[in-house]
């Protein structure tokens, strides 16, 4: 008997299109990829936590390093770069405000201080003075959930390490008292990988102007 000719569009049942192999493989592939992904965490960059030790005013351009405390979400931690550490509370005088990944600055309705914060698209050695306008303030009471605008944002989510990765970016922070820093974010973890402890490179003039290089 003289084999079947296939025709055309014709198709025999033992045929199998080859594209229909492709996007398999290429589902188990992207499958394999999202799996092991989700069981592979990368360790973080940690810092332990400052000690609170306020020093005395400045009146020059300093550049220090704190990691500040910030994993109990019960309640705020204050930070003051005149001082260089976190401060007892907000009666004591703060620029910054830290609860877990929030951050925000002492300036706008309801706030005594004139802070506010701009986040500038540079590295940070070509930061060299603070713009004299454009700053956010912050929007929110402290216990009804603030933010600042353009640093609420600070971060970038990992979705398959579910961690939070500081953004490669420089803000300018305008202080309580009317002065300037330059601040870049480390680190959201302490040791163990434990989330909650914020570590801040930062350059602060403490003499008034805008200049922000030694």
């Amino acid at each position: 008997m003289a084999p079947r000719t296939v025709k055309g569009g014709d198709r025999t049942d033992g045929d199998r299109p080859v594209v229909l192999y492709v996007a398999g493989a290429v589902f188990l592939f992207i499958l394999v990829v999202v799996v092991a992904g989700s069981f592979t965490r990368p360790d973080p960059v940690t810092f332990v936590p400052s000690p609170v030790g306020p020093r005395p005013p400045v009146d020059r351009f300093v550049v220090d390093t704190v990691t500040v405390d910030a994993r109990d979400g019960s309640h705020w931690v204050y930070f003051d770069f005149d001082k260089g550490s976190a401060v007892g509370g907000p009666l004591a005088g703060w620029d910054l405000a830290l609860n877990r990944y929030h951050l925000v600055v002492n300036g706008g309705s309801g706030y005594p201080g004139a802070g506010g914060a701009i986040a500038i698209g540079a590295p940070w050695e070509a930061v060299t003075e603070a713009p004299a306008s454009g700053y956010a303030t912050t929007e929110g009471a402290l216990e009804d959930g603030p933010a600042t605008p353009g640093l609420e944002r600070w971060y970038r989510y990992g979705f398959f390490s579910h961690l939070l990765e500081p953004k490669d970016e420089t803000y300018v922070i305008r202080t309580a008292e009317g002065r300037y820093a330059k601040l870049r974010i480390l680190s959201y973890y302490c040791p163990q990988a434990t989330p909650g402890c914020v570590t801040l490179m930062y350059g602060f003039q403490g003499d008034g102007s805008r200049r922000l290089t030694g």
